[in-house]
């Protein structure tokens, strides 16, 4: 739960750092050197989050094999959509979609770490 927060946190403020920092020396390029780590980073954390969705559901008396099905359609669905509407907006928006981004992941996280406070303990 700490985990997928601070690498979200994490993540999310390099991309804010990186996006102002760009703006700052009108360097078009800055976004891109941190490009491989950043994506890395995201990966990571977008693991862990999906290994805690898989224990919960271990719990839960499910077909895991249309529940693996049905969350993979989703996600590639919503990737897609991503990619697309990102391609699109970039050109309209962009560092301040960068910032947009960073700011979404730091939310994330911490409503990851909400949820899991809130949550009572299971003895």
């Amino acid at each position: 739960m700490a985990c997928s927060f601070v690498l979200l946190a994490g993540l999310g403020g390099h991309i804010i750092y990186e996006a102002a920092r760009g703006d700052a020396q009108g360097d078009t390029e800055s976004a891109r050197k941190g490009g491989l780590v950043s994506l890395a980073i995201t990966g990571l954390a977008t693991s862990i989050d999906a290994m805690e969705v898989g224990v919960g559901l271990a719990f839960v008396d499910v077909n895991i094999f249309v529940v693996a099905a049905v969350i993979g359609l989703c996600t590639c669905v919503m990737v897609t959509i991503g990619i697309l509407a990102g391609r699109a907006l970039s050109a309209l928006v962009g560092k301040r979609a960068e910032m947009m981004g960073g700011v979404v992941l730091i939310g994330v996280g911490a409503t990851i770490l909400y949820e899991h406070l809130r949550a009572p303990a299971l003895v």
